[in-house]
Parts: C-alpha cells; structure tokens; sequence
C-alpha cells in the first residue's frame, strides 16, 4: 500500500515539475509555408500590378509573448501602367526577420500579434531589359494571428507593410526607387 501511494506521488510530482506550465506550452519552434498575395500602395517604378506567390517561414517563441521569425517569400509580378509591358518581376525577400509579439497568454485558440523587422529584397529584370531589377533593404511591420486546431497545428493570417529601398543600377552614379509593398498571407504551421 506504501509502495502504491509513494509511486502515485512520485508521478503526479513529474508531471506537475515536467509538464509546461500554460505560459510555456507555447514555446519552442515552428515551421511553416503558405501562400501570399502583393499589392503596392504607391506607384513607382517600375509599376507593379498585384503579384502571388508563397513564403516558407521558421519561430521561434521563447517566451509566452515573444517570438523571433525568420521567413523567405517569392512572388511574381508583372507591370502595369507605363511598365505594362514588362511582365515576370519576381519579388523576392531572402531572407526578412521579424520580433512579434503577442497580446494574449494563457494558450488562446486564437492567439493575435503585432510584428516588427527588417529584410533583404530583391527585384527581377522583368520581360524588359531597363534596369529595373535590383537589390534593398526594407523594413516590416504587420499585423496578423495564429489560430490552434490541435497544440501543433496552427492555421495563422496576416498582413504585412514592407517599404523598401531597391538599387537598380550600380554603376556610377547608381539608380536607385523604393517600392512600397502590403503582403497578405496565409499559412500552415506545426509547432515543436
């Protein structure tokens, strides 16, 4: 009867001291991929119509509010207005890095956040060959939310704003334009 009561103990104790306690079980890491959808809020050039595309993207949340993400998005576009004819501009960000974080605590279901960061950009040559491809640092700031079907498996939304500084031209003297992209996207995650 000793031997049951103090193996009984024994194990309730593990799992109190071993299990995650509500603001831990949303730590660790998380892989994720989905689609995306661009649209540019000013018109620069080259002149960009709204483009798809998709995006891979790895957290890692090491406090219950916190998390850093690192993602990699490629999405094509073609021209509009006086870029009309130059149409296969892939835009790409490899890689952008973000801090989010997190309103709520407790392991909502729906778990809402604000994110800040930075990124490199990239342009393609488009159809046309007028220097219009180019490389850029860009800043980030979004808005979305995750939302749990299971403890490691999210369905997550958000919208992100990347104004960017691309340089066209790198001879002497360089051309350089700022395209102002917003980022709708989609995703899958699974958390570990």
């Amino acid at each position: 009867m000793k031997n049951k009561a103090l193996l009984t103990f024994l194990i309730l104790l593990s799992l109190t001291l071993f299990s995650p306690s509500s603001a831990e079980a949303r730590r660790g890491f998380s892989i994720g991929l989905g689609p995306i959808g661009n649209i540019f809020l000013i018109d620069t050039i080259p002149v960009l119509s709204p483009g798809i595309g998709g995006h891979v993207f790895f957290d890692y949340r090491f406090h219950d509010q916190i998390a850093f993400s690192t993602s990699f998005l490629i999405s094509t576009q073609d021209g509009a207005n006086v870029s009309n004819n130059d149409n296969n501009i892939l835009f790409l960000g490899m890689p952008t890095t973000s801090v989010k974080f997190y309103f709520l605590t407790d392991e909502p279901k729906f778990d809402p956040f604000v994110q800040v960061g930075i990124g490199l950009y990239f342009l393609t040559e488009g159809s046309n060959s007028n220097n219009t491809g180019g490389v850029g640092v860009g800043s980030q700031l979004g808005l979305g939310f995750d939302y749990y079907l299971t403890e490691i498996i999210s369905l997550g939304f958000e919208g992100i704003f990347r104004p960017t500084a691309v340089i066209t031209d790198f001879g002497t003297p360089s051309n350089s334009t700022a395209i102002f992209p917003y980022t709708l996207s989609g995703n899958i995650a699974f958390h570990f």
